[in-house]
């Protein structure tokens, strides 16, 4: 019976010790839900904003915009937010069902497109905040 026993342990062990995400599906699930949390709030707060902006001109958006904590740090943390959480729900998915040299591949893919987008979206929104 403790040959048994001994045999589920290490078999226990070896789950914990070899599994597949290595604790990186944790992380992942944690961050998932903490910028799922924090977008709730920055949404509504997007979505006033650009209901905010219909109608102005381009100077007002500009003053609008170069307040130092306003909308421009609204938007900027929205998008920053919500690329990253975008970034780690398809490198989860990726990691789920893409398998050999295309799981590589579409992880580099996912890194340099989310990268892309957080780069040019902050740029123009800080292009804005600093009247550039």
């Amino acid at each position: 019976m403790s040959n048994k026993s001994s045999s589920l342990r290490s078999e226990a062990s070896t789950v914990r010790s070899l599994g597949a995400s290595g604790g990186k599906a944790t992380h992942h699930a944690l961050m998932l839900r903490l910028t799922a949390a924090a977008l709730m709030p920055l949404t509504i707060l997007f979505a006033f904003l650009v209901v905010s902006l219909v109608g102005r001109d381009y100077d007002s958006v500009m003053r609008l915009f170069g307040h130092r904590v306003g909308p421009g740090t609204i938007a900027l943390l929205f998008v920053l937010v919500g690329v990253y959480h975008m970034k780690t729900g398809m490198e989860t998915i990726i990691e789920d069902y893409a398998h050999g040299w295309w799981k590589i591949g579409l992880l580099v893919a996912n890194l340099l497109f989310s990268g892309l987008i957080a780069a040019a979206t902050a740029l123009s929104i800080l292009k804005l905040a600093v009247g550039g």
